[in-house]
C-alpha cells in the first residue's frame, strides 16, 4: 500500500514525487520507458530556467537521480487498467498490481507524426513538434511549418519573429479558430502555401529539403527546419468513463490538479489547458505533489470518506 502511485515518470510526475515523498509520503513512480519521458529523448533545451544549454537526456538522469535520492520507487512497466473509484486506488500494470491511497495522473501526451520518409530520421536535427522549444535554433533560416490549424498558425506566427523566411503547407483552408488568415497580410516573411501533402524530408546529417504535393505535382523547399504541428494525442485512453475528460482527451481539473474523483491528481501535459513546457510541468508537478500531501494525511486521520 503506497500513500501516493505517480503514473508517468516525466518532469511533471518525477516532480509531484519528490514533494510528496519531502513530506515522507510513500511514492512510488510508474514509467514505461525511460525517466524524464519525452524529455530524455530530444536534443539541446534552452529555455528552461537556470540552464543555458543542456541536452534532454542529461536533464531526464537529472531528474530520476534527485527523486533516487530521497527514496522515491521506481517501477519500470506498463500500465493496463486503474481503479479510481473509492477510498483504495488499485494500478494495474503488466507485471504488478499497487494499491495506493491517491494516484498523480503524469501521463503526457504525444505529437502527431506526419508519417513520411526521413521524419524519424531526421528527429532532433531539424525535425520538430515545438516552435516554442527549439525555434531559436534556426534563428535567421528557412523553415517550414506542416499544419492547417491554430497549432500550425502559433508556430508560424512565433517562427516568424526568429526567421528569415516561414512557410506554412497547409493541405487546404487554414481551420483558425483563434486566428484570422489575416493576420499574416503584413508579415512579410511568411507564405502560406495551401493544398499541399508533405511527403518526404530530405538531408545529409540534417534537414535541407521538404518534398509536398500541390496539384497534382511534387515540388520541394529548400529550409533548414520542418516544423510538424498537425496536433498532439494525450494518453488517457483507458481513463474514459472514469474521469471528466474534453473533447479532446485533455483531462479536466482545478488550479490545484484536482481530478473529478477524489484523491486522483493530473499534472504536465495530459491535462487541460497545458502549455507543455518543462517549465509547465514541473510547476504542475509542485501543485500536485503538494497536494497529495494534504489529502493523504486527511486520510490517513480517517477524515477522507
Amino acid at each position: 500500500m503506497y500513500d501516493c502511485v505517480v503514473i508517468g515518470g516525466g518532469p511533471a510526475g518525477i516532480t509531484s514525487a519528490i514533494y510528496a515523498k519531502r513530506a515522507n509520503k510513500s511514492v512510488l513512480v510508474i514509467e514505461k520507458f525511460m525517466p524524464g519521458g519525452q524529455v530524455a529523448v530530444i536534443g539541446q533545451i534552452e529555455n528552461y530556467t537556470g540552464f543555458e544549454s543542456i541536452d534532454g537526456f542529461e536533464l531526464s538522469n537529472r531528474f530520476f537521480s534527485h527523486a533516487q535520492k530521497l527514496g522515491v520507487e521506481f517501477a519500470f512497466e506498463e500500465v493496463q487498467s486503474v481503479e479510481l473509484s473509492g477510498k483504495i486506488k488499485t494500478v494495474k500494470c503488466n507485471k504488478n498490481t499497487y494499491e495506493t491511497k491517491s494516484i498523480v495522473l503524469a501521463l503526457g501526451s504525444h505529437s502527431r507524426s506526419l508519417c513520411i520518409d526521413g521524419e524519424q530520421e531526421f528527429k532532433g536535427k531539424g525535425v520538430s513538434y515545438c516552435a516554442i522549444c527549439d525555434g531559436n535554433f534556426f534563428k535567421g533560416k528557412r523553415v517550414a511549418v506542416v499544419g492547417s490549424g491554430d497549432s500550425a498558425f502559433s508556430d508560424a506566427n512565433y517562427l516568424s519573429g526568429l526567421c528569415e523566411k516561414v512557410f506554412i503547407l497547409a493541405k487546404d483552408n487554414l481551420k483558425l479558430h483563434n486566428y484570422a488568415e489575416s493576420e499574416f497580410d503584413q508579415t512579410e516573411n511568411v507564405e502560406i502555401i495551401k493544398g499541399t501533402v508533405a511527403k518526404k524530408i530530405v538531408g545529409s546529417d540534417k534537414v535541407q529539403s521538404l518534398y509536398y504535393l500541390h496539384a497534382g505535382e511534387e515540388k520541394s523547399l529548400t529550409v533548414d527546419a520542418v516544423f510538424v504541428a498537425i496536433g498532439r494525442t494525450p494518453d488517457t485512453s483507458m481513463l474514459e468513463g472514469k474521469l471528466d475528460i474534453n473533447d479532446k482527451g485533455y483531462i479536466k481539473c482545478d488550479q490545484n490538479m484536482h481530478t473529478s474523483e477524489k484523491g486522483v491528481f493530473v499534472c504536465g501535459d495530459v491535462r487541460e489547458n497545458s502549455i507543455r513546457q518543462i517549465s509547465t510541468a514541473v510547476g504542475d508537478g509542485a501543485v500536485a505533489g503538494t497536494e497529495v500531501i494534504k489529502y493523504v494525511s486527511l486520510f490517513d486521520k480517517g477524515i477522507i470518506l
